[in-house]
C-alpha cells in the first residue's frame, strides 16, 4: 500500500490538479486541527467561567462598597448624634451650675441672716463670745485663714450653735409662772424676801425638761430645795430645778435640751406642787424669764424657717461641705426640740 495520497482538483476548464500527500501528515495535521479546537473550546469554557467568577466578584465588590457608604452614613450619624448629647450635657451642666450657684449664694445669704440673729440675741442676753487671744511662750507654721465664704459663715454658724446649744433657753415645763423672780413675801413666814428664781404652777409627776445642754453637777436631796438638780452649761451657766417628786439623772450624766430630768413634786420647803426653776450665771442667780421669752422669739423668727425649708438649704450647702454640713444640720436640728420627751 502507498504511503501517499493522490487528491485530484478539477477546475473549471476541466483542467485537473493533484496534490501528493503522505498519510502520515494528513494524520498529523487532523490531530493538530482537533487539538486546535479542543484548545478553543476548552479557552472559550474557561474564559466564561471567568467571566460569570468576575461578574459575580464585581457584584459584591459593589455591595459591600455599598454598605461601607451606609455603615459610613450610620457612623455620621452617630458622630452627629454624639455631638448633639454632648452639646446637650454641656448645655445642662451649665444651666446645673447656674442654678445651684444662685441657691448656693442664696442660701449663704440667709445663713448670715441667721448668724446676725442668733449674734443679736446672744448679745441681748449679755453673753460674752469667748475669743482667742495670743499667748507667750507659743509658735507654729502660719496658716493663712479660709478664704471660703462658705466655710466661714459654717464655722461662724457652728460655733453661734453651740452657744445657743449650752445658753438656757425655753421653758422646763409649759406651766405659768406663779411666782416671780426677786424680792416677795415669803409664802411661809410671811416675810419679805429674795426669790432667786421663779416658781411654775405644774401638776404633780408632770416631765420637767433641761433648757440646755449641759453636764449633771448635783442630783440629790438638797434640804429646803428637797429634790434637787442642778446642770452645768459651759459659759458660766448653771440651771437648777426644786422640790421635785423624783430626779430621773444622777451626778455627771450628759444631758441635751428637752431631756427629762425630773419629774415634779412637793418636796423640801414647799406650799404645794410647782417647780422652782434657777439660772445662775458665774454663781450669780438672774432672772431667766428673758431666757424664755428669747426662746419663743427665736422659734417664731428662725426655727420654723429652718424646718420648713431644710431639704432646700441642705441640698444647697452639701456643694459647700459635706462634714461641716452634716455636723451643722444636726445642730440645728437639736438646737430646739421645743417638746419634752415622751
Amino acid at each position: 500500500m502507498s504511503d501517499h495520497i493522490h487528491i485530484i482538483i478539477t477546475g473549471a476548464k476541466e483542467k485537473a490538479r493533484t496534490i501528493l500527500l503522505s498519510r502520515k501528515k494528513l494524520k498529523l495535521g487532523v490531530a493538530l486541527s482537533v487539538g486546535l479546537l479542543c484548545a478553543a473550546v476548552v479557552g472559550a469554557v474557561v474564559s466564561t467561567r471567568m467571566f460569570v467568577e468576575n461578574s459575580n466578584l464585581n457584584a459584591q465588590v459593589a455591595a459591600m462598597n455599598l454598605k461601607l457608604i451606609e455603615s459610613t452614613q450610620e457612623s455620621r450619624n452617630y458622630a452627629d448624634r454624639i455631638d448633639d448629647l454632648l452639646s446637650m450635657k454641656t448645655s445642662q451642666t451649665a444651666t446645673f451650675e447656674a442654678e445651684k450657684e444662685a441657691l448656693v449664694n442664696k442660701t449663704l445669704a440667709e445663713f448670715n441672716e441667721r448668724n446676725e440673729l442668733i449674734e443679736n440675741i446672744i448679745k441681748n442676753l449679755g453673753i460674752k463670745i469667748k475669743t482667742h487671744t495670743p499667748i507667750a511662750n507659743s509658735g507654729g507654721p502660719y496658716i493663712p485663714p479660709s478664704e471660703s465664704l462658705q466655710e466661714d459663715l459654717l464655722l461662724r454658724a457652728d460655733k453661734n450653735l453651740d452657744i445657743l446649744r449650752r445658753t438656757p433657753l425655753g421653758r422646763p415645763l409649759a406651766g405659768a409662772i406663779s411666782s416671780p423672780f426677786g424680792y416677795r413675801e415669803d409664802p411661809i413666814n410671811g416675810e419679805k424676801g429674795f426669790h432667786s428664781g421663779v416658781d411654775m404652777q405644774a401638776k404633780r409627776g408632770e416631765k420637767v425638761a433641761a433648757t440646755a445642754d449641759g453636764t449633771v453637777i448635783q442630783a440629790s436631796n438638797n434640804g429646803d430645795y428637797g429634790h434637787f438638780v442642778e446642770i452645768s452649761h459651759g459659759n458660766g451657766f448653771t440651771t437648777s430645778f426644786s422640790h421635785l417628786q423624783e430626779y430621773k439623772v444622777k451626778k455627771g450624766d450628759k444631758v441635751k435640751r428637752g431631756q427629762v430630768i425630773g419629774l415634779v413634786g412637793s418636796t423640801g420647803r414647799s406650799t404645794g406642787v410647782h417647780l422652782h426653776y434657777e439660772l445662775c450665771q458665774n454663781g450669780n442667780p438672774i432672772n431667766p424669764v428673758t431666757f424664755m421669752q428669747t426662746a419663743d422669739l427665736f422659734k417664731g423668727a428662725a426655727i420654723a424657717e429652718i424646718k420648713a425649708e431644710s431639704s432646700k438649704k441642705m441640698i444647697a450647702v452639701a456643694s459647700l461641705s459635706k462634714q461641716s454640713q452634716g455636723h451643722t444640720h444636726a445642730k440645728i436640728k437639736a438646737l430646739f426640740p421645743l417638746s419634752v420627751e415622751k
